[in-house]
């Protein structure tokens, strides 16, 4: 008995190490959402505009250089609400009535991506936009998140952070309210379960470095020897873009207000409520209808600040030897928007439509050293609500059975060139769109932006209105990416095919979302 003691305890010992070493290995997650990004606008891209290939953008393309680019990405809705929960709940977020702003969020019932890692010994924070409310579970610290530093709301003001704005803001003849654009301070919770939001000042910061600040702050501490989880919200590129920070306003030459809280007009930047109703300011500078010549440029100095917070955390991840260990998944959560004056070439359409440009997004996925590198996957059809069953497979975690989403993994590795045969999309019961293959199916009410059109160069210049088409279209987007000619009289057993395949879809779905509306 004794000698076989002797010969256990080495053996015991091998196999904790081992047990150990496997727990180490598990990889970091870094899941990177920004908010509104142009298709076209990062400049390892072909199809990169001539202002954004004569600046770079070596954060993107660096992280482009590590990993694949997906050229048939797509977020799960045209705006971000329910795109975001889409990516948090690998599903279809239309099985819970979530199909545009205030339809739901998140489910409390659902295990969420944050939970998930948790619940199989990741350390997790969330830093930025949250955008969700779920239900009573507002705060993300109840949504499996261990910290949470950001802003709740729909958008926030990029540098007007603090009670010191609040109160300057309110004291000016005129004040009603904050309009669309947000500001004050960001709050924060720590501790799973915590629904306690504590408001953080900053008097001199922009929101895209605190985020990146924080981001980086996590990847340094010590976690014992738990992997991480870090979701990273960026609110760049969304509006207000006409707010910038000094230095990338410099480097593109957009226009840039000093901010003085003690200045005799409280500018907003160019507001005065006395002298200009909100609704008029908001049109303007929002650019809701009207052009703005500077607006590009604008949009270019939070672009290029956006692309330096990218690299920033990837210096922080190789300065810790983490790097390899971390895989990180970029991407978008709608398309780019006109009233920031992004450019989606050579999609049509932007945010809020089912066109292209609105729910096609670019996606990266870097792990160097476990995935290939330096792909362009130009085949593959994948969706936001397949983040989250690729990081279960890769952390060797058994995702949840009731997700629509996929495993992306044989794709990255170059096992498989296809993934989703179709997938689909719906504003409504009566506004959808979906995609099999090279054709996709368009039954929409129509969308249109007024002051607007789009230049040969899918630039953003003055007009009467850009359009999304309306009624039953079909594109072939293998030759027409652009959606500009409809070909459903020719292809009838197509239309017919898909319109089958839609009714599929929503016979599971859209009975529950009007369900829901009705108890409203």
């Amino acid at each position: 008995m004794s000698n076989l003691k002797n010969t256990m305890l080495p053996l015991i010992t091998v196999m904790l190490t081992v047990t150990s070493l496997q727990a180490q290995e598990k990889p970091n997650v870094v899941v990177i959402i920004v908010d509104d990004l142009g298709y076209a606008d990062m400049s390892f891209l072909p199809q990169a505009p001539g202002d954004v290939k004569r600046y770079k953008t070596p954060g993107f393309d660096r992280l482009a250089a590590t990993g694949t680019y997906f050229e048939n990405a797509y977020a799960t809705s045209p705006i971000c609400s329910p795109s975001r929960a889409g990516i948090l709940t690998g599903s279809y977020q239309q099985r819970w009535g979530n199909y545009w702003y205030g339809d739901g969020d998140l489910p409390n019932n659902k295990v969420i991506l944050p939970a998930m890692l948790s619940s199989n010994g990741y350390a997790t924070a969330k830093y930025g936009k949250t955008h969700l409310s779920g239900w009573e579970k507002k705060v993300p610290t109840m949504h499996g998140f261990d910290e949470y530093l950001g802003f709740m709301h729909h958008t926030w003001d990029y540098i007007r952070l603090s009670e010191k704005d609040v109160d300057a803001y309110k004291k000016k003849k005129g004040f009603k309210n904050f309009g669309c654009q947000v500001i004050g301070p960001l709050v924060k919770a720590e501790g799973q379960g915590n629904e306690e939001l504590v408001p953080v000042s900053y008097e001199n910061s922009f929101t895209t470095d605190i985020f990146t600040d924080e981001a980086i702050r996590f990847i340094k501490r010590d976690k014992g020897d738990k992997p991480f989880y870090l979701h990273l919200s960026y609110n760049a590129v969304h509006m207000p873009t006409y707010v910038v920070e000094e230095t990338w306003a410099k480097k593109v030459g957009a226009r840039y207000v000093p901010w003085d809280r003690n200045a005799a007009k409280w500018e907003f930047p160019y507001w005065d409520p006395a002298q200009e109703p909100h609704k008029k300011f908001h049109n303007k500078w929002g650019h809701m209808g009207e052009y703005d010549s500077e607006g590009r440029r604008c949009y270019l100095a939070n672009l290029f600040a956006l692309d330096y917070g990218i690299s920033r955390l990837l210096d922080a991840l190789e300065k810790s030897a983490q790097r390899e260990n971390t895989i990180i998944i970029f991407t978008s959560d709608n398309g780019g928007t006109v009233n920031t004056y992004s450019n989606n070439a050579p999609l049509r359409g932007s945010k809020y439509m089912l066109g292209e440009g609105g729910i096609r997004v670019p996606m990266i996925i870097s792990m160097p050293g476990n995935l290939p590198q330096n792909v362009v996957n130009n085949s593959a059809i994948v969706s936001g609500m397949d983040i989250m069953p690729t990081i279960a497979e890769l952390a060797g975690i058994q995702a949840p059975e009731d997700i629509d989403g996929m495993s992306m993994l044989p794709v990255l590795k170059q096992e498989k060139k296809q993934h989703h045969e179709w997938v689909a999309w719906a504003k409504n019961e009566k506004s959808w769109v979906l995609r099999k293959g090279k054709w996709k199916l368009s039954n929409n009410a129509g969308w249109g932006h007024k002051g607007f059109t789009i230049g040969k160069n899918n630039e953003v210049l003055p007009g009467e209105k850009i359009t999304y088409p309306g009624g039953i279209n079909l594109f072939n987007l293998e030759t027409d990416i652009g959606e500009t000619t409809n070909v459903a009289d020719q292809n009838p057993e197509v239309v017919q095919e898909l319109l089958t395949l839609h009714k599929e879809w929503a016979s599971r779905l859209i009975p529950r979302y009007m369900k829901k509306r009705k108890k409203k």
